[in-house]
């Protein structure tokens, strides 16, 4: 599993954000990524704006996230969101999606 480094940092973003349970639970999942991160179950890359293609705002977060998927595009990812139009964007660029409610009902299955 490959993390956008973006996404870490958007999680360090709503820390500042969020209510107290908010901030709990994105405290939980940055526990959870550090110690995944120590595993080879999990790594993070970072963005390359040069796959973006000219019309998509280079400082977008969601495109971001999106160039990294499109590092990967030759061994056919599949990016986990929910976010409507990051999800457009992604099928756009021939990129497979699944939102967080799909992935964790596949994975109760096997």
């Amino acid at each position: 599993m490959i993390l956008s480094a973006k996404v870490i940092d958007e999680l360090d973003n709503l820390k500042s954000k969020l209510d107290n349970e908010g901030k709990r639970n994105v405290q939980k999942a940055l526990k959870s990524i550090n110690g995944h991160l120590d595993t080879r179950d999990l790594r993070m890359e970072i963005s390359d704006i040069s796959l973006l293609p000219i019309d998509f705002n280079k400082r977008s977060p969601d495109n971001l996230i999106l160039t990294v998927a499109l590092k990967f595009k030759s061994e056919n990812p599949i990016l986990l969101t929910s976010d409507n139009g990051l999800q457009i964007k992604a099928k756009g660029m021939n990129i497979t999606t699944i939102t967080l409610k799909e992935f964790l009902g596949q994975s109760r299955k096997n």
